[in-house]
């Protein structure tokens, strides 16, 4: 996988969406405790070595 750059495409996309979702949480004004948690969760599951 690595070889054939899968990992790196993954993690290309894992940002794209991230910040696209990002975005989308923003504009839907949501309670700032429940969008810190969202925003925690997605880094999380994004940003993860293993």
């Amino acid at each position: 996988v690595d070889r054939a750059g899968g990992r790196d495409w993954a993690q290309v996309c894992a940002a794209d969406r991230m910040a696209r979702a990002m975005h989308h949480l923003s504009r839907a004004v949501p309670d700032p405790d429940g969008a810190g948690d969202l925003l925690a969760l997605a880094e999380f599951v994004t940003r993860r070595t293993s």
